[in-house]
């Protein structure tokens, strides 16, 4: 009687044990899942905001390159609104292509973006031609390379630009003369050659600036340290034609990246000349820059060119375009509020 309330008392014992055990199991695989159940449904709304996010981005992406292509093909045909009949319908109309330098506009030229008055924009334009002017001969009288500072693309980049900022100068200050005169600016000025030689070297200088600087940093800079000579000639001019993007009125085509790779082109037809002649650098290598090295490399000499006039350029004048397409669209973004404003008065 007695084995058997032991037995009994050891089984009860043991069966709670295993209860005890059990729920302790039960309670313990409770938590892990909970868990885990917590951490799916934060997992699922993370997820759920990236592809909301992503949604967006895409949307974002898909805007900009439809603005995008809207510009760019507004550049490349010159198709423009004007409004058809008494509707008010506007309608594309297609004119000469966008490599012309015809432009309807000669206030464009002449005017900042920011203001109709001409007068602080021919002081402006006054101060940077002679500052450039100066840098002209600074570059010729205080530099080392003598007569050979006329093959180097720096100074044939650099001259241009300073030959445009005088011509800009000019046809400014002509301009206030013609409106003093109450002259008709359109009969005077539209399609001039003064206007097209100006829109030319300005599309040439827009993007040789940037190539000059470019290539001079990262190829030709022979760690000599920074000159005053150096910093304007790379440097100055790249950042210049940026800001004075910004600041003028004058419009930009992506198609006039050609002027730009036509000048990479004559300067590396010139280079290649000076090298069959038997030209030498001023440092007396018959190379003038060591990529156009024709002697031992003109396969790679070739592929500088190729990539340059072909690829580097007209990406470096596209992003000046996108600069003048954020400089009119802030133009036109400050006259609509500027409206707005005086209407609620």
């Amino acid at each position: 009687m007695k084995d058997k309330l032991m037995n009994r008392f050891s089984a009860g014992l043991f069966g709670f044990t295993r209860r005890k055990e059990y729920l302790d199991k039960k309670e313990n695989t409770v938590i892990p899942v909970v868990a885990r159940v917590a951490i799916s449904l934060v997992m699922f709304k993370l997820t759920a905001k990236f592809v909301d996010a992503t949604n967006g981005g895409m949307r974002m992406a898909h805007h900009a390159l439809t603005t995008y292509t809207r510009y760019a093909y507004y550049s490349l045909t010159d198709k423009k609104g004007r409004p058809s009949g008494k509707s008010g319908i506007r309608s594309s109309e297609l004119y000469q292509p966008r490599y012309s330098l015809d432009h309807a506009c000669p206030e464009d030229f002449v005017l900042s973006q920011w203001s109709d008055n001409p007068v602080p924009y021919a002081i402006y334009r006054t101060i940077v031609a002679f500052y450039f002017t100066i840098m002209v001969f600074y570059t010729a009288f205080g530099g080392n390379l003598g007569w050979k500072i006329f093959i180097m693309l720096t100074y044939w980049s650099f001259y241009i630009l300073t030959f445009c900022q005088i011509l800009r100068a000019v046809n400014v200050w002509q301009y206030i003369a013609l409106k003093k005169e109450k002259k008709d600016i359109h009969v005077e000025l539209r399609n001039s050659p003064r206007i097209k030689l100006q829109w030319l070297l300005h599309n040439i200088t827009s993007g040789t600036a940037q190539i000059v600087t470019i290539l001079f940093w990262t190829i030709a800079y022979d760690g000599s340290g920074y000159t005053v000579i150096n910093l304007n000639s790379h440097g100055v001019n790249a950042v210049f034609v940026l800001v004075d993007t910004l600041v003028t009125r004058t419009p930009i085509r992506l198609l006039h990246c050609i002027y730009a790779s036509a000048f990479g082109c004559v300067y590396s037809l010139f280079t290649f000349i000076y090298f069959l002649a038997g030209g030498t650098s001023h440092l007396g290598h018959s190379y003038i820059y060591k990529p156009l090295n024709y002697g031992v490399s003109p396969g790679t000499a070739a592929a500088y060119i190729v990539v340059i006039a072909a690829l580097v350029a007209p990406l470096l004048h596209s992003m000046v375009f996108f600069l003048y397409r954020f400089r009119v669209f802030i133009h036109r973004f400050l006259r609509t509020m500027d409206r707005r404003h005086s209407m609620t008065k």
